[in-house]
């Protein structure tokens, strides 16, 4: 009987560390992990926009130059232009509508002709006026804009658009541009100077009449340019858009570009 009964015993023993086997089989793992990169890239919209009814809109062209009546830095509209009559509304920002944060820069030309230039600049001797961005009734100039280089002198060249000399202005965003975001007002008008009159047939500066401002009698061109540099890597807006672009570049592709200001 203690045969039978140690028999079972074991029996019952063997069964349990069958059972015990049978679950730690069961103990496994696996593991894999598969890297997922997205390419960075940067991609800018210029946006160019107005004033209109029901707010801003798109930049309509062909306006027809007026001299200005009343004062540009006179009363503003709840988008910081000013009401002042014959003022073009010329908003313009840019949007980072890529994936990765940038670096931009901005350019406007103005002819020669129309402009008093960097060296001597006296905006009230100017033909063609244009205002700096505005923020929230604070002007961008010196702010989310540099216009200026560390020596104090406009960042400005001049060069020559389809047969046309041209004075260009251009800034750099003084903050990174993060992916989705857009900047501020880089310019937010143009207009005519209150001394331009015509006479004979001929437009005249009234301060300086034997000045040649005969471009007023076909179509006014005052193109802005934009370009934008991937952020990581660089220090500065000047860093990226040299690496980038190379030295003194001229996005309009202009031919005689002369007297560099950086």
């Amino acid at each position: 009987m203690k045969k039978k009964l140690l028999a079972m015993c074991l029996v019952v023993a063997l069964a349990a560390t069958a059972v015990i086997g049978g679950t730690l089989a069961y103990f496994t793992d696996t593991d894999t992990e598969t890297n997922t990169f997205t390419a960075g890239g940067v991609k800018i919209d210029l946006i160019e926009q107005q004033v209109g009814e029901n707010g801003l809109e798109p930049f309509e062209q062909d306006q027809v130059l007026m001299p200005i009546v009343g004062s540009a830095q006179g009363e503003k509209d709840q988008y910081g232009q000013p009401v002042a009559e014959n003022y073009i509304d010329k908003i313009a920002t840019i949007e980072n509508k890529g994936k990765s944060d940038a670096y931009v820069r901005a350019y406007f030309a103005i002819p020669s002709a129309l402009d008093d230039g960097y060296d001597t600049f006296n905006a009230g001797l100017n033909v063609l006026h244009f205002n700096f961005g505005n923020n929230n009734g604070v002007s961008t100039f010196g702010n989310e804009w540099n216009w200026k280089n560390e020596s104090g002198t406009w960042k400005y060249y001049e060069t020559e658009i389809d047969g046309v000399k041209y004075n260009v202005y251009y800034a750099d965003y003084t903050k990174i541009l993060a992916a989705g975001a857009t900047t501020e007002q880089f310019i937010s008008g143009v207009y005519l100077d209150s001394h331009v009159d015509m006479v004979d047939g001929n437009y005249v500066d009234t301060r300086d009449p034997q000045a040649d401002i005969s471009i007023l009698a076909g179509d006014v061109k005052c193109p802005v340019m934009a370009v934008a540099v991937q952020a990581a890597g660089f220090d500065n807006a000047d860093a990226a858009v040299e690496a980038a672009f190379g030295a003194n570049f001229d996005p309009f592709e202009g031919t005689n570009v002369t007297n560099w200001q950086e």
